[in-house]
């Protein structure tokens, strides 16, 4: 996992992220588990709801992962990266207008969730990008993501599905535009 300097957010937002937590509705289908930030001088957490989250199931190296990131709390959180249960490398995606059609590119910067917002993640938009798989994804599998917060990490589960989506190509190794039309399915 990647190592971030915490403790300046989580001293500043340790009350508002403790609030969060209590903020957390379970009344919908989320698949969502709560762990503690990684600072040692610290017991705050992250609380976001990941609603229908799956993952395209594939016999390729790479898939998309999708769904609704919520962010019930009345603090912004900034989501800088992702991990998961897989190995192989993920990274935050944006889908964006190039010179032959749609492009996905790495969201350097990663995406703002709005106190009381949401982060939708779909194919052919913004998504998670699971790069180098060393096995196959198969329908129904669970997969642990570890989403990457300033000063806090959350751990999501999310199940793969058969998606058929667009069928797209990719160019450039994985990166660059996509054949097929808007949709990117991973």
């Amino acid at each position: 996992m990647r190592t971030h300097t915490r403790a300046a957010f989580v001293a500043a937002s340790a009350l508002a992220l403790a609030l969060t937590a209590a903020c957390a509705s379970d009344d919908t289908d989320t698949t969502t588990a709560a762990t503690p930030a990684a600072a040692a001088d610290s017991a705050a957490s992250t609380t976001v709801a990941f609603d229908d989250g799956w993952a395209k199931a594939t016999g390729t190296e790479m898939t998309g992962v999708f769904g609704t990131i919520t962010n019930p709390g009345d603090t912004d959180l900034h989501l800088i990266g992702v991990d998961s249960d897989l190995g192989g490398s993920a990274e935050l995606h944006e889908t964006v207008p190039g010179g032959s059609g749609m492009m996905m590119q790495e969201r350097e910067d990663g995406f703002v969730i709005p106190a009381g917002g949401e982060l939708v993640l779909e194919p052919g938009g913004n998504h998670i990008m699971l790069m180098e798989l060393g096995r196959p994804i198969t329908t129904g599998q669970q997969i642990t993501l570890t989403l990457e917060f300033d000063g806090a990490e959350q751990d999501v589960t999310v199940s793969a599905r058969d998606f058929q989506g667009g069928e797209e190509e990719y160019v450039g190794g994985g990166h660059g535009e996509m054949s097929g039309g808007t949709s990117h399915d991973g």
